[in-house]
């Protein structure tokens, strides 16, 4: 990993809200490779029913274009997973956009979003994670076979003098696993290239980051040849109202999104085992492979879990606040040992494009390239 902080953008949100392909290609070519080390999209079928939409482009198809359209960003998934392709047909894919980007690929990788596979009869609830393992198994075999054959018996895939040609420009394509439990964590120092989680805060990032670094060392890897990035919603806003209701929201998705961290952020009663077991899930082993529409949650039950979760400290987790607030906050991630940041702007997107209204997508967007980042790169 180079010295210095870098950045990412996800251009997913653009293309679930922008009303037509024109517009959202527009936003594209507008991405300023100067500032932005990587373009990132979420490799989504489906959304999450009612907050999110079904609206996805294919981003293997995108990825294409992003490569022409931009000769400098590395390019990402944030992220695909072990289900809906198989490692055969995500191994040529990866690697055509490795070539078509001459190497500046990245493959994210997860075990699964339920949104993305119950709908359309996907098989993912035996054992997701040893799945994934096998498939980044396989995944390099065909990258690293040099046109020869690739014989494979696993547990999830079979290979018989099977051929991928011409291999991939980087040897191998980097995978950075999206490990956001101590299991993935310890899988992600063990036989990843990168660590891209979502966070809760900057503070259990830099907990979590030493599981990696142990697994790391552990498994007898380099820490340097490892890159410690993290993926994470940014809100910025100037009007209090505006950032209180965010801040409800983001309240409420911190006892489904974050149930691990509740332990070790000290905001965990026994009793609130029995209020996760009435929403029909365990805190230990819930994530989103267990649920694929926000309705199936008893939202009543969802605020009672949090309602003795100080406000204060939910803001000061998220990526949210002032210019200045939010600057601050990616400065804490960056000295907690994040090396690569890739931010989703979340403030709505401007009914008139060419008008872009104080603290919309395109606001914000402009503010994180042209006052935000070039100023974290200076300092770090």
């Amino acid at each position: 990993m180079s010295s210095g902080v870098k950045f990412g953008i996800d251009l997913s949100l653009e293309a679930y809200e922008a009303d037509t392909w024109e517009r959202y290609i527009n936003f594209v070519k507008t991405v300023d490779e100067k500032v932005w080390d990587s373009m990132w999209l979420g490799d989504h079928l489906g959304g999450l029913p009612p907050i999110s939409p079904f609206k996805n482009y294919n981003v293997w198809l995108l990825f294409s274009i992003f490569a022409e359209l931009k000769r400098k960003p590395l390019l990402g998934t944030a992220v695909t997973d072990p289900h809906r392709y198989h490692p055969a047909i995500l191994a040529q894919m990866s690697m055509t956009v490795d070539h078509i980007s001459n190497g500046r690929f990245i493959l994210g990788i997860g075990a699964g979003e339920a949104f993305n596979l119950e709908s359309y009869g996907f098989n993912y609830k035996k054992k997701p994670v040893s799945k994934m393992v096998e498939f980044i198994e396989v995944l390099r075999k065909l990258w690293g076979s040099g046109g020869q054959k690739v014989n494979h018996k696993g547990e999830f895939f079979e290979l018989r003098d099977a051929i991928l040609e011409p291999s991939s420009i980087q040897k191998p394509i980097p995978i950075w696993m999206a490990a956001n439990g101590p299991r993935t964590r310890k899988m992600a120092g063990a036989i990843a290239d990168g660590w891209i989680p979502i966070p809760f805060s900057a503070e259990t990032y830099k907990m979590e980051l030493k599981e990696v670094k142990d697994s790391l060392k552990k498994s007898n890897r380099s820490v340097e040849d490892f890159t410690f990035g993290c993926w994470n919603w940014v809100f910025i806003h100037e009007d209090e109202a505006e950032l209180q209701l965010y801040l409800e929201l983001k309240k409420l998705s911190m006892p489904i999104q974050f149930a691990k961290e509740m332990k070790p952020l000290g905001y965990w009663k026994e009793e609130k085992r029995e209020l996760y077991k009435k929403l029909g899930f365990k805190p230990e082993t819930l994530s989103l492979l267990s649920f694929s529409r926000v309705d199936q949650l008893n939202l009543g039950i969802v605020g009672e879990i949090v309602k003795d979760v100080p406000k204060e400290f939910v803001r000061e987790a998220t990526l949210m606040g002032s210019i200045e607030e939010v600057t601050k906050k990616l400065e804490k991630l960056i000295k907690n040992g994040a090396q690569h940041i890739v931010l989703m702007v979340d403030n709505d997107i401007a009914k008139d494009p060419k008008k872009p209204a104080p603290y919309t997508y395109e606001h914000v967007y402009n503010i994180l390239t042209k006052e935000v980042i070039p100023y974290l790169k200076e300092q770090y």
